[in-house]
């Protein structure tokens, strides 16, 4: 990496007069020719979990639109690529936060803030006691883990060092950021039945929140909390909650994944036959300020392979409104389907490896 940047170094100054604004080791990567391809401004990487235990976890990058045609618009594992070393077991979440990349890998125990091209600038491994890590959140210069021994880690952004613990419940998951507030789905491995609250000023945990069985996803919307819970998977469906200002939840629909944009909870539901690996697929939407469900579709027209996809999850870019579904194929890269914000179907791409599992927008 020091000859990297050091030829890089060379580059923009040679080249300054053209490159004063993009020229940057953020903007850019060098190919085996040994040239500079310059990454698009807007952009977005796709993590792809691989499989259990295969060590193949991966970052695409994908840019939604060319700036000219000396970008480069898709590349299947920008990782390995910048870093020469493969990422690790079982990508399970990945943000953007101040320009920078936050990645966690579940299998490999790890950790790693990345630059805005995807070159690693540090990482950190959890300990046995810290048990495997899961989601993050970010704000005012600090990072939230998730840990399965059932802590959530309080973490220097810019350091990658701990600086404290909390104890939640069994197997926390998802976390999110809500008015000075963390709220932990904590799944319990199947069994669990509530949402955490911190305190961030004094890190500590407030109280916990009952929700139905088995919570693992959790989103904020017009500064309420939303809840996934994936059930029993017998009798208890996956259920999509909306916890109340009295502490308690209403229970809302039946849904699998969900993305917000403007106010608006954009739902999925499906229902898999795993021996088949053939889904039943449902996409409506939720007004959270009027809390009124819409089970027409947000999709205008849908491909015909996509309704019956497993469908793994879904991302809307912020700056456009773009959806992207998720989907996953038993054996091979799984495909993401873009739509623009009215539902209009853009295109079909491969994400570039196993299993997507989440998309974030720069």
């Amino acid at each position: 990496m020091k000859l990297k940047n050091l030829l890089f170094g060379i580059l923009c100054v040679l080249t300054l007069s053209v490159w004063l604004v993009s020229c940057s080791d953020d903007d850019s990567f060098w190919n085996d020719k040994g040239s500079t391809i310059t990454l698009p401004q807007h952009r977005a990487f796709i993590l792809n979990e691989g499989s259990y235990k295969g060590n193949n976890t991966g970052i695409a990058f994908y840019a939604p639109n060319k700036d000219n045609e000396n970008n480069k618009n898709f590349i299947s594992n920008i990782y390995y690529t910048q870093n020469s070393k493969e990422l690790g077991d079982t990508g399970q979440d990945i943000i953007e936060y101040n320009g920078n990349i936050y990645v966690i890998v579940y299998g490999s125990k790890i950790l790693l803030k990345l630059n805005a091209a995807g070159v690693e600038e540090n990482r950190i491994s959890f300990s046995e006691s810290d048990g495997a890590p899961r989601y993050i959140a970010a704000e005012d210069g600090k990072l939230y883990v998730t840990l399965y021994s059932g802590k959530v880690a309080r973490i220097d952004a810019t350091s990658l060092n701990i600086e404290s613990y909390v104890n939640v419940n069994s197997n926390p998951e998802q976390i999110v950021i809500e008015n000075g507030k963390l709220y932990v789905a904590n799944s319990g491995w199947g069994s669990g039945t509530t949402v955490s609250v911190i305190n961030i000023s004094n890190f500590t945990k407030e109280k916990d929140i009952n929700v139905i069985i088995n919570p693992n996803l959790i989103l904020e919307a017009n500064d309420e909390i939303y809840v996934i819970s994936w059930g029993n998977y017998q009798n208890i469906p996956y259920t999509f909650q909306r916890i109340k200002s009295d502490g308690t939840y209403e229970s809302i629909a039946s849904a699998s994944s969900f993305a917000e944009y403007n106010n608006i909870v954009y739902l999925m539901y499906s229902s898999i036959n795993w021996s088949t690996y053939v889904a039943d697929n449902t996409f409506f939407t939720y007004n959270t300020k009027t809390h009124k469900l819409n089970n027409e579709s947000f999709l205008k027209s849908i491909p015909n392979d996509l309704k019956t996809k497993v469908l793994r999850g879904i991302n809307i870019d912020q700056k456009t409104g773009d959806i992207y579904i998720l989907t996953a194929n038993k054996t091979s890269n799984g495909d993401i389907y873009r739509f623009k914000n009215d539902g209009t179907f853009l295109e079909k791409f491969d994400c570039g490896g196993l299993n997507p599992s989440k998309m974030i927008f720069l």
